[in-house]
Formats: structure tokens, sequence, C-alpha cells
């Protein structure tokens, strides 16, 4: 009797449990998503998608996408002849006033591009550059739209500066002093150097920066004095003319 009764009490909690367990509501699984990882092929460390790109456009110098524009129409020019190509414009990610709201923005940076040489060297030099007094018709800018240089490794910005850079090999003797950064590297039997030259402070940037790639023909090293060449030859133009009331 008594393992009847041990048993039948077993069978009845088993059956209370059971009925308690299919009255309770399912437990709700949390939303899990799942982002795979860049490819770092395909993120390079000056596209839209790289990590720490203050702009919402791509910086990418892509020549072959780039038109082609009349040199005094650039923003970046040079003192001789050469080739100029109009990149996309940027916006910088500004940040909302005290009220939590962004009003439109009229912060103009362009991206241009040139092409060219002077005094046996070659140089392609591109500039991201802003008018700081620009004035749009909803008003003066913002005190958040400056020019950033991208909080990145500059090593490997370099590597992917521009076409030139692209075929380099032999990176070498990284140097980043005051305002100009530099990295030598070889193309073919020419030696080259990568720069980044960072113009007047303005905000919490610049108003103007120039990435630049300079080859020598003779295989001779770059020297400082090539550099001031070449950056002397490079013409910034800070006026938007597109401005009101300059």
């Amino acid at each position: 009797m008594r393992r009847i009764a041990g048993t039948m009490s077993l069978a009845y909690a088993l059956l209370w449990g059971g009925a308690a367990l299919a009255q309770q509501q399912p437990l709700a699984l949390p939303e899990v998503t799942v982002t795979a990882p860049a490819s770092p092929n395909e993120v390079r460390p000056t596209s839209q998608g790289a990590p720490g790109n203050p702009y919402f456009g791509n910086v990418r110098v892509e020549e072959t996408k780039w038109p082609e524009v009349p040199c005094a129409a650039s923003r970046v020019g040079a003192a001789m002849p050469g080739t100029c190509r109009r990149g996309p414009p940027q916006l910088t990610f500004e940040r909302g006033d005290a009220q939590g709201s962004r009003p439109i923005s009229n912060c103009q940076i362009a991206h241009d591009l040139v092409i060219s040489n002077v005094g046996g060297l070659f140089f392609e030099a591109d500039s991201l550059v802003f008018d700081p007094y620009y004035i749009s018709a909803i008003g003066h800018q913002r005190q958040d739209c400056y020019v950033e240089s991208i909080p990145r490794n500059l090593q490997a910005q370099f590597i992917d500066m521009n076409q030139v850079a692209r075929q380099g090999t032999g990176w070498r003797n990284f140097t980043d002093s005051g305002d100009l950064a530099s990295m030598e590297f070889t193309v073919a039997a020419d030696n080259c150097l990568a720069i980044e030259k960072r113009g007047p402070r303005w905000g919490g940037g610049y108003t103007w920066l120039i990435h630049a790639t300079i080859c020598r023909k003779d295989r001779q090293p770059i020297d400082p004095g090539n550099i001031a060449t070449v950056l002397q030859a490079i013409n910034i133009r800070e006026r938007d003319p597109n401005g009101l009331g300059r």
C-alpha cells in the first residue's frame, strides 16, 4: 500500500507540474543581429566605410572616377600646367545644438586633385579645403565645420593615398613632426615620398589638408628641398566662389 500511495503521489505531482508548465507563457528570445566583419580588401583606410572617417562622403582618391576640370576652376592647382580632377564634396559629422536639433548644414568642403611636375619631380596632390568665411543663403557655417586629419594609422593611409602610392613597394622611414608627415617608398626604379601637409588650424581641425606623392626619375632620394619645391608649386584656393558677401 505504501508503494501504491507513493506512486500515486508522484504521478499527481508530475501531472500538476505538467499542467502548471502548460499554463506558463513561452519565453521571449532576445533578438540577435549577426554582422559579418568587414573585409580589409573592401574597406580602405580612406574610404567611406573606414573606421574613424570624419566625413559623410568617400574621401578615397579614385582618379578614373573623378571628372577632369580646368585647373583654374579647381580648389587645388599648380604654378605650372597640369591635370586637375574634381572629387566628391564632403560634409563633416556635425554635432547638434543644446536642444539636440541639427539644422541644415552649409559646411562646404571641396576635394580636388592636381597632377603635374616641377624641376624633374612628378607629383600628384589632392586637397580637402574649405572657406572658413563662407556664407550661404542659410547663414554662416557651423563652428564644427573644418577639415580633419583622419584619426587612423597614417602609414596605412599613405599606402592607399592615390594611384601612385598603390603601386608602391619598400615603404620605409615614416616621420611625423609639426604640420608635416612623410614616408618613403619605391615605384619600379623611382624613389618616391608620400606626404601629409596640414594647413592653418581652424576649430577642431584645419582650413585645408594636402596629401601628395612625389617621385624622382633619377633614382636619387627625395630630400627636404624637393618637398619644399612641390609645396611651393601647389596652389590652394580657400575662397569658395559660391559664397555670399565676398
